[in-house]
């Protein structure tokens, strides 16, 4: 499974032109069919989507891979912005119960993405802070401040992240591009991002956007 961009023109530009590369090998993908269709529940209040993942072939080690775009997370029935309200409502110190309230989503499951995010929270911040601090003097600016708790100094460290990465991805064109920290995170690292699969080692090889040329 491989992160990419929303815009299926993208993604099928990129697919022909064989940009994207295979998670297992490095290989090159190629277009093959799409995957099953899935529902994902979005917004508040729910509101349910259907969503068809389209799907690619490496020519070289003939493995096939669900293309999945940057707004879902991989083995989640939520949008990831449901997922990235919930963690940012935690880090301000709202407890489960609550955010399940106002999110209308089952505490259980509001409980499971809190937990999974601490667990991970040393290795998205370690993981992260390395992204940022390649970025060199661009990355001075948007440097976060420490904070009270390993969750909120990795969210801190997405949110600087996502604006190093909205920067390089508009340079030369001077416009302003805005990237949510989620999209950006599953971007960089991969739909497996809000699990606990591929921590503390990223299981994408590419980042999902391109930039702009």
């Amino acid at each position: 499974m491989l992160t990419v961009s929303h815009d299926p023109a993208a993604v099928e530009s990129q697919l022909s032109s064989c940009e994207l590369m295979c998670p297992r090998c490095s290989g090159r993908l190629r277009p093959w069919g799409f995957a099953r269709e899935r529902t994902i529940r979005e917004g508040v209040p729910v509101v349910n989507a259907q969503v068809t993942p389209r799907r690619g072939r490496c020519r070289g080690c003939g493995a096939t891979h669900v293309l999945l775009p940057g707004l879902f997370a991989a083995r989640r029935a939520d949008a990831a912005a449901v997922i990235a309200h919930a963690i940012e409502l935690s880090t301000l110190g709202l407890g489960h119960r609550r955010i399940a309230t106002v999110l209308t989503r089952p505490a259980t499951t509001v409980r499971d993405w809190i937990r999974t995010f601490a667990a991970n929270a040393p290795a998205i911040f370690a993981a992260f802070t390395a992204r940022v601090h390649r970025a060199t003097a661009q990355a001075l600016g948007f440097w976060p401040a420490p904070a009270s708790s390993a969750g909120a100094n990795a969210l801190g460290m997405l949110l600087a992240h996502a604006r190093v990465l909205a920067g390089e991805h508009a340079a030369g064109h001077g416009g302003v591009v805005s990237l949510p920290w989620y999209y950006a995170a599953l971007a960089g690292h991969g739909p497996w991002f809000f699990s606990t699969t591929g921590w503390p080692v990223p299981v994408q090889h590419q980042p999902a956007l391109m930039r702009r040329r």
